[in-house]
C-alpha cells in the first residue's frame, strides 16, 4: 500500500511541476490590461452604491490602480475614485463606488487613472 500511494503522489508532483515549467516557458509576460466592469445600483441611506470589478488580463501585476467614474449627472456632474493596493495578472478584484445621485447604469464612465508595475 506504501508503495502503491508513493507513486501516485511521486506521479503527481511531477505533473504539476511539469505544468508549471511549461506554463512559464509558453507565457507571454504581458503587461496589465486592466478592464472595469460595472454592477447594478444599490441604494444605502441617502447615497447609491455600485459594485465594481476590475480585471487584469495582463501577465504582469499592477500596483497602486487608481480608477475613475464620472457620473454624467444633469443637474451636478460626480467623479469618484477608488485605489487598489494591487491586482494580480490574470485575476480580478471587486469594490464599490458611492455617489450621491442616482446614477444609471449607462450614465457611469470609467476609466484607469494610473498604476504601477513591480
Amino acid at each position: 500500500m506504501e508503495y502503491t500511494v508513493t507513486i501516485i503522489s511521486s506521479i503527481i508532483v511531477c505533473f504539476a511541476v511539469g505544468f508549471l515549467i511549461f506554463q512559464i516557458i509558453t507565457e507571454k509576460r504581458t503587461p496589465p490590461d486592466l478592464v472595469i466592469t460595472i454592477g447594478d445600483v444599490v441604494k444605502k441611506d441617502s447615497a447609491f452604491s455600485v459594485p465594481i470589478k476590475a480585471t487584469n488580463r495582463g501577465y504582469e501585476t499592477a500596483e497602486n490602480v487608481v480608477l475613475e467614474f464620472d457620473l454624467d449627472h444633469k443637474e451636478e456632474p460626480e467623479t469618484v475614485q477608488i485605489t487598489f493596493a494591487y491586482i494580480p495578472g490574470k485575476s480580478s478584484v471587486t469594490g464599490w463606488v458611492i455617489f450621491a445621485n442616482f446614477p444609471r447604469r449607462n450614465s457611469i464612465k470609467s476609466r484607469v487613472i494610473g498604476y504601477g508595475t513591480p
